[in-house]
């Protein structure tokens, strides 16, 4: 049984607890990881071709920006196909959930 595990994730900037303080991997991405490993998954990462900014407060606003323009920022890459995965798991800000 073939398994994906997709991901979007943020290292740069982020707000912990009241405060803010930079990273260099992501929280879900780190969850992503171990996932993978656990159920014996191949990973793919979703990275934008202009990624937003570093800085914690810039990113939110331009985040808001695409949400508010229903906007889909340019990917990177795509998976060559996903036909092949029985299972994919798809983890994206504080959340995992799995797709059958």
């Amino acid at each position: 049984m073939a398994k994906l595990v997709v991901f979007y994730s943020r290292a740069d900037e982020n707000y912990f607890s009241g405060s803010l303080r930079y990273i260099s991997t992501g929280n879900t991405e780190k969850v992503a990881n171990m996932i993978a490993e656990i159920a014996g998954a191949d990973l793919f990462k979703i990275e934008q071709k202009v990624p937003y900014a570093a800085d914690y407060d810039t990113c939110i606003s331009q985040a808001k920006k695409d949400l508010q323009a229903k906007a889909r920022p340019e990917l990177i890459s795509m998976p060559d196909s996903l036909d092949d995965y029985d299972e994919i798991y798809l983890g994206y800000a504080a959340g995992i959930i799995g797709l059958n």
